[in-house]
């Protein structure tokens, strides 16, 4: 952004110019960039070639209606994370359902409400930017997470737990079907940090740990995997580890530091270190690069 007062960018996409002129001096009077576009093709290309941080969309348009625009978008997994709210004269519920369907992350009516219109901006982006940072983040420490709503729908996955799915061959339906019958009634109950559930899938026996919440509606959460559970154990086993100690030196063997181990286990650093402490002792060493020796010496002789 150019300016520090800038809130953000924002798409206006509206056939109707009155609307796009009224929206536009609304927003930029506000301190967003506004972009804009008549038609779904055109919003397409615009946000291609510069996305911005959230798109205000008319549901109905000639050459490419807004559902379609959206669904279009959503596929794109450079695009996908870009909030989508939905305008529309529409009222019907089977037309606010298709557009949540379709990604949108909100629905406002027409004639927009101003006031309305800027706090859901705001809200959606400020959303949109803490989930961006907690994937970056995620992505970065290679870790298997991911983030669902209270259905059980996954709105977006890291890598490493696209390829740990892939490595045991636990398909895309499958997968979301476990999530859609086990995680509803489990959010619904509110678990802690660091809560975990089972999920019964043929080739891969894994629980999802909940993490916290980027958003109102959207669930952080972790896969642990079978690998990563037999590991603890061997660790537990070994040297009399409690659960947590276990947890923070298979991090320790495999690189990470206070500060990752914290972000992974959702603890401070300095908490991280008081672990440390009785490992340490219980491993009869006095420093990380003992305790990585024995902890690794032991996980390959399992």
């Amino acid at each position: 952004m150019s300016s520090n007062d800038n809130k953000g960018v924002v798409l206006v996409v509206d056939d109707s110019a009155d609307s796009l002129s009224f929206m536009n001096q609304a927003l930029a009077s506000a301190g967003y960039t506004v972009l804009v576009a008549m038609d779904g093709v055109q919003a397409i290309n615009i946000v291609r070639k510069m996305p911005p941080d959230l798109i205000l969309l008319d549901a109905i348009m000639p050459n490419k209606d807004g559902f379609e625009t959206c669904i279009e978008l959503k596929a794109d997994p450079d695009l996908q994370d870009i909030p989508i709210i939905f305008l529309t004269g529409l009222s019907d519920s089977d037309d606010v359902i298709r557009g949540l369907e379709a990604g949108g992350v909100d629905f406002l009516n027409k004639p927009v409400n101003l006031d309305v219109m800027m706090a859901r901006v705001q809200v959606h982006i400020n959303n949109a930017q803490k989930t961006k940072s907690a994937r970056l983040a995620l992505e970065e420490m290679a870790q298997p997470a991911f983030a669902s709503d209270i259905n059980g729908n996954v709105m977006w996955m890291t890598r490493c737990a696209a390829d740990i799915l892939s490595k045991y061959q636990v398909g895309d339906a499958e997968f979301h079907q476990q999530l859609q019958s086990t995680l509803p009634s489990w959010l619904l109950r509110h678990p802690r940090r660091n809560d975990q559930v089972r999920l019964s899938m043929t080739a891969l026996q894994v629980q999802v740990r909940f993490l916290g919440r980027t958003a109102p509606d959207e669930f952080l959460l972790r896969l642990v995997y079978e690998d990563e559970e037999s590991q603890r154990a061997v660790l537990r086993r070994e040297y009399n580890l409690t659960d947590r100690e276990a947890e923070v030196l298979l991090w320790l063997s495999r690189g990470k530091t206070n500060q990752e181990i914290g972000q992974i286990l959702s603890l401070s650093p300095r908490t991280v270190n008081k672990h440390l402490e009785p490992i340490f002792r219980k491993l009869n060493v006095e420093n990380r690069t003992s305790a990585v020796a024995l902890a690794l010496g032991a996980l390959v002789e399992q």
